[in-house]
């Protein structure tokens, strides 16, 4: 029975009054592993690129995560403004902040929104250029506003998403590679995956 004012649930002792913003998305100060070029699609889009990479990472089968990553990039690839990860337990996105070498990450919520490779597609196509500007990528927001992108793309980056999505004979060697790409990139930078206790 769902409580109500005549029928609220029992008592509990306090925990504390104090309120607290609502989380809009966790601030990491590190720059996100690379992804790795040779298992990643391109689609070229006018003002943007976008990268679908098959992603794996783990020493094991029973300790692998897999599935594709959405990479919105320049038309030059050469700066990445949004990724989706659609893989493992916790799927996720990022806003990728170039100029700090930071990042925004999102939890995403299946329950709620559906399967999040649709909802990753309707995102790019009606919303990229807000998601652009929280990015930082103000200028390349007006310009997708003013001239437009080759949308038309995204059927075919929607494909080799459900593609990267289901499973591989490679897996298990693409997740070992991917688990020595990691530990390259935490050698270099070794704040990579790590968070401040007041970051969150």
């Amino acid at each position: 029975m769902a409580a109500t004012m005549e029928n609220p649930p029992p008592a509990t002792a306090p925990l504390g009054n104090r309120q607290v913003d609502t989380i809009r998305g966790q601030y990491h100060r590190f720059m996100l592993i690379p992804m790795i070029e040779h298992h990643a699609r391109w689609f070229d889009a006018g003002l943007v690129s976008i990268a679908v990479e098959a992603r794996a990472l783990g020493e094991s089968a029973e300790r692998m995560v897999r599935g594709p990553s959405i990479h919105l990039f320049s038309a030059d690839r050469r700066e990445e403004y949004v990724r989706f990860d659609v893989f493992g337990k916790v799927p996720h996105y990022h806003y990728i902040h170039n100029a700090q070498h930071h990042n925004t990450l999102w939890g995403y919520d299946p329950d709620a929104n559906g399967p999040m490779i649709p909802w990753a597609i309707a995102a790019l196509r009606d919303r990229l250029p807000a998601m652009l500007r929280r990015a930082g990528a103000h200028a390349l927001a007006a310009a997708v506003e003013e001239q437009g992108w080759d949308a038309s793309v995204l059927a075919e980056v929607a494909s080799a998403a459900a593609a990267a999505l289901a499973p591989c004979e490679d897996d298990l060697v693409r997740a070992k590679e991917g688990m020595d790409w990691m530990a390259r990139w935490k050698a270099v930078h070794p704040q990579f995956n790590t968070v401040a206790e007041s970051e969150y």
